[in-house]
């Protein structure tokens, strides 16, 4: 007999709008304990959700998904799977997992990842976890914090992270100086995709999207840089695919805090023809949502917990783009 909660998700699927579009954003999936200090999912928690996803939905890169919804012929429960930021485990873990379903993702990358090799965060996190072993206390903008244990390095490195996000991206660099002189630890570990990567992936029918270069918030920079950051960002993907790179993913994503209108003009003025966000719900109108989708983070592991996240979250549908 199909357990009571399955039931009740497939009679409000079934009831669902033909042209509703659900889009999963998920970030790190490795092996359980590989990465420490940013969320992650293990990749037997991410196999069993793809298990799950195609179960339920019809998955589709967003491209085909704005194409099909322009042509009124987006399948019922569509759904979109996107990956933000481009660190290698997309290529390791995620990827592998994806044909082993037979499904595909949009990825979105970071483009300063590409040349760097990490984003501020990983550098933040090994500035201080790497920091040399008689080092027990580190003084940052005047307060000092222990680092005499592996549990307080990797406390640190979150509790900076977490400051260091609503800086600009000059201020954050100039923090970051400050950390690598205090620890003497430079840069030099490699996390992120690499060009022949990504051209792979996209011939075996992944898609990839532009994430900004240095991943600031939009809100926070001068109008200049903002465009910048989303223009190049467009830029260096499609020299490396040589092919047109149609959508965007806003960093941090909150409509209002991380950007509002004004970014939404510039990544149009950019040729982007898709934007996404992290607001939680469905589309349901995906002409006027475009340069405003909304995401879902499903990220409890249980089969029941990952339904339920998904049927609250996408039941907080709009219309439009003044619906944020």
């Amino acid at each position: 007999m199909m357990p009571f909660f399955l039931k009740c998700t497939q009679q409000f699927m079934s009831k669902r709008s033909e042209n509703a579009l659900t889009i999963l954003t998920y970030h790190r999936v490795a092996p359980e304990g590989q990465i420490t200090y940013l969320p992650a999912l293990s990749t037997e928690a991410f196999a069993r959700q793809l298990g799950w996803i195609k179960r339920y939905y019809q998955v589709l890169t967003l491209a085909e998904a704005g194409r099909l919804a322009a042509e009124e012929r987006l399948p019922k429960h569509a759904a979109v799977i996107t990956v933000d930021d481009g660190y290698d485990d997309c290529f390791h873990y995620i990827f592998p997992l994806l044909k082993q379903h037979g499904l595909s993702a949009t990825f979105f990358i970071t483009t300063a990842g590409l040349t760097h090799g990490q984003l501020w965060e990983e550098q933040i996190a090994e500035a201080i976890i790497d920091a040399p072993v008689n080092c027990h206390q580190l003084t940052l903008n005047a307060t000092d914090y222990s680092v005499n244990t592996f549990a307080k390095r990797l406390r640190l490195a979150k509790t900076m992270i977490d400051k260091l996000k609503y800086l600009t991206v000059e201020q954050r660099e100039q923090q970051l100086a400050s950390l690598r002189q205090a620890t003497g630890v430079m840069h030099n570990s490699r996390q992120f995709l690499q060009p022949e990567q990504i051209r792979q992936m996209a011939e075996a029918g992944m898609e990839f999207g532009a994430h900004s270069v240095h991943h600031p918030i939009l809100m926070l920079e001068q109008d200049a840089v903002a465009e910048q950051e989303i223009r190049s960002s467009k830029l260096e993907l499609e020299q490396l695919l040589q092919q047109e790179v149609v959508s965007f993913a806003y960093p941090n994503g909150q409509y209002g805090r991380d950007f509002d209108d004004h970014h939404i003009d510039m990544v149009k003025r950019a040729g982007f023809r898709y934007a996404v966000s992290t607001v939680p719900g469905s589309n349901t109108d995906i002409d006027s949502q475009a340069f405003c989708l909304h995401r879902v983070s499903p990220w409890p592991t249980s089969q029941s917990r990952f339904m339920l996240s998904l049927l609250r979250s996408t039941q907080r549908d709009a219309g439009g783009t003044n619906g944020y």
